[in-house]
């Protein structure tokens, strides 16, 4: 799917998607290991790489090449946690995280579809 998406914002909202379902699988873990003696939460990274992704491109070319090098990365919360077990997911917060992840991501599709429908129109020439 990369050859196909060439436009920017496009590759934009693929990479988003893509952080977005590392994010869910990354939450739903967090919560799995809620119990889990010792046990530290993750986060995934990706939003500030887009920003700074952006910001540091002066043209579309320099934008599409700053966007393929940037993946969303898992990094573990090192807090200290006020449990006695050392564990420090926090599973109100990590509930709201899971429903904002998944609303983001349903909108990130039907951006994707909306924008792909778009193009199908005029390559259909309005029909």
């Amino acid at each position: 799917m990369q050859d196909f998406i060439n436009n920017s914002s496009l590759q934009v909202a693929q990479k988003s998607l893509d952080s977005l379902w590392m994010k869910q699988k990354v939450i739903s873990n967090n919560i799995a290991n809620m119990n889990t003696p010792g046990y530290k939460s993750k986060t995934v990274e990706f939003e500030n790489l887009l920003k700074k992704a952006i910001a540091s491109s002066s043209n579309e070319s320099e934008l599409a090449e700053n966007l393929s090098s940037i993946e969303p990365r898992v990094e573990q919360n090192n807090f200290t946690s006020g449990r006695e077990d050392g564990n420090n997911v926090d599973i109100d917060s990590e509930s709201i995280e899971l429903v904002r992840t998944q609303i983001q991501y349903e909108y990130m599709t039907s951006m994707i579809a909306n924008e792909i429908s778009r193009m199908k129109y005029a390559i259909n020439g309005g029909r």
